[in-house]
């Protein structure tokens, strides 16, 4: 092996926002100034909302995290969720953790709260916080159907794609070198009949044309996400590009909703680089990325600093693509870790380092990231920025093979060999 990987593939990630914003009275006010200062004072500086006793709370978002404990503590299901929401998603005050959330999910939906079933829904369906459970994930969707919850079609559609492994190797696209030239495509395995397909995408179709007619902003993005591959549906890049538009236009502040529409602005962008059914226009696809990046899109920041490190649609600059990758970096994304991984190997606005490129290649490949894991057993076959070691080179190697990675197992193959001559 005589190159040093960069580009790869990978799933989709979450990502975060940050809304929440309190505001205090003066210490004047606290200590009891006139009452002429403290209304004049009041008109100048909006307070914090807090929860009053037997108070109806109108936006829950508004409420400091201890003051939805403690209307959480206290039965409401709604601030069970929105305490949920935030600790899934994390904010300036918040840190992110997946089991606290999934504990105030759980509450929630006890309760009767099919907004809390449904989310529940989602962490056994992607295995976030607890073992991925595809049959309760469907159960609990569609309890949350009958209880009137749109998004859980949505839900409920991505177990039928995720069991079929109809979505293998699409997800993994939106991570490959920014180019405005298509790869080849494989075939997802088919593992039931013809038949049988044909009436899962059916109705993982219909469940997402249904969510989508409510306006839900998961619905409309999958749906596209189903048109721009040709996922039990033909491919149609008008009517993907009209989908993710509709949820780039959405205005939601819901911590729920960036995802979806950071995806959908990554989506387009994707689009305009390659042309899928519009002229390319590389400008237009760094506003996408930058509007998905400004609003916390790890993959977004990731794009653009490929956008630059490429010199596509932009002047190559390796400073500016470190700046991004960093970003990305930040919120642990694997790609950004090993493209930095990358830039300290070859020195490309920067010294050559290979300490931190062993460094940063280690951070994506505790990940599972089969790249990362290729270049660390060619970092520790050579020697480069670590003792040579053959051994710890193979086990990389034998990772990435376990995953499938293209010329991973002839690297195998190639160290055993090298391992038995120096016996």
């Amino acid at each position: 092996m005589d190159v040093f990987c960069s580009f790869q593939t990978g799933g989709l990630m979450k990502v975060y926002i940050r809304f929440l914003t309190l505001f205090f009275l003066p210490m004047g006010i606290l200590l009891g100034c006139g009452k002429a200062d403290v209304e004049e004072t009041a008109e100048q500086v909006p307070t914090e909302q807090i929860a009053i006793e037997g108070t109806e709370v109108e936006d829950y978002s508004a409420l400091s995290y201890s003051g939805l404990e403690v209307l959480a503590y206290e039965g409401d299901s709604q601030a069970q969720i929105m305490l949920g929401r935030k600790l899934e998603y994390g904010d300036e005050e918040t840190a992110q953790n997946f089991t606290e959330a999934l504990s105030w999910y759980q509450m929630a939906s006890d309760s009767g709260d099919y907004d809390g079933t449904c989310a529940l829904g989602y962490f056994y369906l992607t295995g976030t916080g607890v073992e991925q459970n595809l049959d309760k994930a469907e159960e609990l969707f569609i309890t949350a159907i009958d209880g009137g919850v749109d998004n859980a079609k949505v839900g409920l559609a991505r177990v039928i794609l995720t069991r079929g492994d109809y979505l293998v190797n699409l997800d993994a696209q939106d991570d490959e070198e920014l180019s405005t030239e298509d790869g080849e495509k494989e075939e997802s395995k088919d593992k039931t009949s013809t038949e049988e397909q044909s009436e899962d995408l059916k109705k993982a179709v219909e469940l997402l044309t249904e969510a989508a007619k409510a306006e839900d902003l998961d619905g409309q993005y999958y749906l596209g996400f189903i048109y721009e591959h040709g996922v039990g549906v033909a491919l149609d890049y008008s009517k993907a590009f009209d989908y993710y538009s509709r949820v780039t236009r959405s205005e939601s502040m819901a911590l729920q909703d960036q995802d979806s529409i950071n995806h959908s602005n990554i989506a387009l962008g994707l689009m305009y680089i390659k042309g899928h059914g519009v002229e390319v226009d590389e400008d237009t696809a760094l506003e996408h990325f930058e509007t998905a990046s400004e609003n916390g899109s790890a993959k977004a920041s990731y794009y653009i600093g490929q956008m630059y490190e490429s010199g596509v649609g932009v002047d190559r600059d390796y400073e500016k693509a470190m700046e991004y990758y960093l970003l990305a970096a930040d919120k642990d994304y694997a790609p950004a870790l090993n493209q930095i991984g990358y830039l300290y190997y070859n020195g490309y606005g920067v010294d050559v380092d290979f300490a931190s490129a062993v460094y940063y290649q280690k951070l994506a490949a505790l990940q599972g990231y089969a790249i990362a894991q290729v270049n660390l057993g060619f970092l520790y076959e050579n020697g480069y920025g670590v003792e040579r070691n053959l051994e710890t080179a193979l086990s990389y190697y034998e990772m990435a093979a376990d995953s499938g990675y293209e010329g991973a197992t002839e690297a195998v193959v190639r160290v055993k060999a090298q391992i038995n001559e120096e016996l």
